[in-house]
């Protein structure tokens, strides 16, 4: 299996790609490929809301020519997609977020009956971490979810990491969770 991580974090040797190492690690080890696309290197522009995308149904017709285009391309070729965020003011950072609002290109007469989307049935999971507990970083996970449903993708896991201040504060238990969360992602998508 082919797997697709979009790291969101400017952080890039941070809490969040310090477990989401982890957890590439044990994909690798359990023998699938590993493709990290580090998102806040790249250029990509906020969605324009022009709609000329959902025009087009077999492929991405995004109007703006910028690094979302590759990075969609990649997610449609990856056989699971692992989302890896921080959480900045209760959501995604604006880089990471910028590529979500762009995935509106994969999907056509959203909405209506018949809707589609180039993601249909793909797994996608995501990975969080904060600073506080779960219950106050909740509406990442709830927006997530949304995105998923939208994409018509299937949602395979979440792992939410708290107490992630610093990354020389970090415990050889909580990079343990990326591990942990890799096999869970994996037994689920072959499951289905």
């Amino acid at each position: 299996m082919d797997i697709l991580t979009l790291l969101g974090s400017p952080r890039a040797k941070g809490n969040t790609a310090q477990i989401l190492d982890t957890a590439e690690s044990e994909f690798g080890r359990q023998g699938h490929g590993v493709h990290r696309i580090h998102v806040t290197r790249k250029k990509i522009g906020g969605c324009l809301g022009c709609n000329a995308c959902r025009k087009v149904s077999d492929r991405i017709a995004c109007v703006q020519k910028d690094d979302a285009i590759e990075t969609l391309q990649a997610m449609l070729d990856a056989d699971m997609i692992l989302f890896a965020t921080p959480v900045y003011y209760w959501g995604m950072p604006a880089q990471l977020k910028a590529l979500v609002d762009r995935t509106n290109a994969l999907i056509t007469r959203y909405g209506e009956p018949g809707q589609t989307s180039l993601l249909r049935g793909k797994p996608v999971a995501l990975l969080a971490t904060g600073g506080g507990v779960y219950e106050n970083n909740v509406l990442v996970f709830s927006a997530f979810q949304k995105t998923a449903k939208a994409l018509q993708a299937r949602l395979v896991g979440e792992l939410h990491v708290d107490e992630c201040t610093e990354p020389a504060d970090m415990t050889a238990e909580t990079r343990h969770q990326g591990k942990v969360f890799a096999r869970h992602l994996l037994e689920q998508t072959a499951s289905n």
